[in-house]
């Protein structure tokens, strides 16, 4: 059962804080002996056979999150609403990892996660996030996204896959404007600068202080006509990398981050403003 406390003032959510983590080493929980079985009964329901060389390797999202959780959190500021964004399957399918990172949190927060959406899936968190901003029940919500790069079968459909496990984690709080989350679906390739081009400039506006972040679906030159001031995604982490780079560095007073996933066809956008108390970032681990 949900229950929240009083009503907070404020409509909207504004980033606090940042920390990324990424991980080379596996899991001893990879390698648990139910897997195996598991596993291979998913595998052949499509017909497909475990890979052999990856199968007890990958990492735990729980794990590799739980430290960047504590890293933006603080026991002072209780935390109403985790969500937990990812593409790449947990290796471990049979527990609620939504649920163990709250454990992390300060306070009693909704937890719950969002997947099966590719890169979308943080944008979709985020806009969910921001609904639940609107409330007036959320004062601070955490978003985790996170990656592993080992699939012990072979992909049925197409879909990116990391070169590193990997996480983020967000903090957002209470602020005055509301976040702004877009989506483009059945979006092709030739298209995607026009459609980002106009959507940048409609959530820019008139503000100075813009910091515009490109995932690595998005192979845009200067033609979104937001000037130099631009992160790029290193390609590699089609999950985590658009969210780890607003780590790096003191980002500018509004953000505006996109993505695009070319198997799904899916433009994402989001525009959302920094805290106006100061920004801390973290690499952890």
């Amino acid at each position: 059962m949900f229950v929240t406390g009083r009503p907070v003032t404020g409509t909207g959510l504004a980033l606090r804080r940042v920390a990324r983590r990424s991980e080379d080493t596996d899991s001893p929980l990879a390698a648990h002996p139910a897997l195996r079985p598991y596993l291979a009964d998913l595998a052949a329901a499509r017909g497909l056979a475990l890979r052999e060389e990856v199968l007890g390797t990958g990492q735990a999202y729980a794990e590799l999150a739980a430290t960047l959780v504590e890293a933006v959190t603080s026991p002072e500021e209780p935390v109403d609403l985790l969500v937990l964004a990812y593409g790449v399957p947990d290796v471990q399918p049979g527990r609620n990892t939504a649920l163990r990172l709250a454990e992390h949190c300060p306070g009693r927060p909704l937890a719950f996660a969002v997947c099966d959406q590719g890169p979308a899936a943080a944008f979709t968190a985020l806009r969910v996030a921001a609904e639940f901003a609107a409330t007036g029940a959320c004062a601070r919500a955490v978003l985790v996204v996170a990656e592993q790069a080992a699939l012990p079968y072979p992909l049925a459909t197409p879909a990116p896959m990391p070169d590193r496990h990997a996480a983020v984690a967000l903090l957002l709080e209470t602020g005055p404007a509301p976040v702004d989350v877009r989506s483009h679906p059945a979006l092709p390739p030739e298209a995607v600068g026009a459609v980002l081009a106009a959507e940048v400039a409609e959530l820019v506006g008139e503000r100075d202080g813009v910091r515009l972040v490109l995932g690595p679906g998005v192979d845009v030159g200067p033609e979104t006509g937001v000037g130099p001031d631009v992160l790029r995604a290193a390609a590699g982490q089609p999950y985590t990398g658009t969210w780890a780079r607003l780590a790096e560095g003191e980002p500018g007073a509004f953000l505006v981050v996109a993505d695009y996933d070319p198997v799904l066809g899916y433009l994402c956008v989001a525009g959302f403003e920094k805290s106006p108390r100061p920004v801390a970032h973290a690499a952890v681990g």
